[in-house]
């Protein structure tokens, strides 16, 4: 009875969520924001920039002021962000330029492929229009970002860093996991507004509650893309040592360390990167299979803002 009243407390906190929470959260991610997934917005004029910048550098044209003038002056709102998140210089992409020619040399034919790829992107965001009724999307940037693999969420919209990709592999679909797991970190945004940041430097800041965060994102991309390469290796690697990785992960979860856990490399060399990412999606895994309403279960998952309850009400292990 306990474990009823306690779920039908966290629907109610979901639906509230969504009703008032999100208006503000919608301010705070752009007034440019798309409720149909038809009508997403992809944005490439930066990486348009950035051909003319190289076109100039290749024309004679001084690398740095060619960046400066008519790649960073430039900046959509994604790549403003960008640069205030990953400390992204002139100096740092005149150095990748120089350090890995040929992946700078594909970026046009890399935008080709973009174009070529949006009725696949829109389609992964369908189906999270499909999986979450009340999902919005704001504008997705694809950036240049100093050779760096990077996918982002922000208050402006999904980043995602392109130069690591090749015309192939974007025409593969490679792309498509990482545009839903950062899309599906807007909708958390949405859902719970202020309360968003908190995991990240504020009092809510644990282990568990940035796996279960990002979790929620890889398992709903899972879902609906079958999910990324290296997020697969980790949830493989998991589930082979399920019972001994939970143990350890929970001596952890409540500590504000993220550890071997999420984003640096472990200390044991065969373990992947971002286990943290893994235990997080069997978490959320487990609560949104076992709901009798997927829907309503969506909403609650993009709406956690207290995460040991959650864990509780999932049933998991």
């Amino acid at each position: 009875m306990q474990g009823r009243i306690m779920k039908t407390g966290l629907i109610i906190v979901a639906l509230l969520a969504f009703t008032s929470a999100q208006v503000g959260a919608q301010q705070r991610l752009t007034s440019n924001v798309r409720h149909d997934a038809a009508e997403a917005e992809f944005v490439y004029d930066d990486i348009e920039n950035f051909v003319q910048a190289r076109q100039a550098i290749a024309g004679g044209m001084d690398s740095t002021e060619a960046l400066r003038t008519l790649y960073f002056e430039r900046a959509s709102p994604g790549l403003q962000m960008f640069v205030e998140k990953y400390d992204l210089t002139v100096e740092r992409l005149r150095v990748a330029m120089a350090n890995y020619p040929e992946a700078y040399a594909r970026i046009g034919e890399n935008l080709e492929a973009l174009r070529a790829q949006r009725p696949s992107f829109v389609e992964a965001y369908e189906a999270i229009k499909r999986t979450l009724p009340v999902a919005v999307f704001p504008p997705t940037y694809f950036v240049v970002a100093g050779h760096r693999g990077i996918g982002s969420g922000s208050i402006e919209g999904p980043l995602i860093s392109i130069e690591k990709n090749t015309p192939q592999s974007i025409r593969d679909g490679d792309l498509e996991p990482t545009l839903v797991h950062e899309m599906v970190h807007m909708e958390q945004l949405a859902a719970v507004g202020e309360a968003y940041f908190d995991i990240f430097s504020g009092p809510g800041r644990t282990l568990l509650a940035n796996s279960i965060r990002e979790g929620g994102a890889t398992w709903f991309a899972e879902l609906i893309t079958g999910g990324s390469r290296h997020k697969n290796e980790a949830r493989d690697y998991y589930l082979a040592h399920e019972a001994e990785l939970w143990e350890a992960f929970s001596c952890d979860m409540f500590g504000t360390d993220m550890g071997d856990w999420l984003w640096e490399k472990p200390a044991n060399p065969e373990q992947p990167q971002d286990l943290g990412y893994a235990i997080g999606a069997r978490i959320v895994q487990t609560y949104y299979e076992s709901a009798a309403d997927p829907g309503r279960a969506a909403m609650e998952i993009m709406a956690i803002t207290d995460y040991p309850e959650f864990l509780e009400l999932s049933g998991y292990p």
